[in-house]
């Protein structure tokens, strides 16, 4: 694994980490942030899943289009908030210590 995989890593942790911390204080992060960070899963999930042909770049894509709801408050599950970013944050973990 290159240089390329540790800071793609590191921006997918960083990312997930401010996703996370917008959903549990519920505004008091700015949204805008939030915002960026699902575009970020999406653009890197599509763009990746071309490149590489990689059907989990396309899972961030899937996760960072379900993220977008509960950011904008439209629609949240618990259980699916905690299934795509625990998804998110094993794959920026195993990229970072692969």
């Amino acid at each position: 694994m290159g240089i390329e995989h540790k800071i793609t890593a590191i921006l997918h942790l960083s990312a997930i980490l401010v996703i996370i911390v917008y959903l549990l204080t519920e505004g008091a992060f700015p949204k805008s942030y939030a915002l960026v960070a699902v575009g970020f899963f999406v653009i890197k999930g599509v763009a990746f899943a071309f490149m590489k042909q990689n059907p989990l770049s396309a899972l961030d894509a899937v996760a960072g289009i379900y993220l977008f709801f509960p950011v904008m408050g439209w629609f949240s599950s618990i259980v699916l908030d905690i299934i795509f970013i625990g998804f998110l944050l094993q794959k920026g973990f195993f990229y970072l210590f692969r």
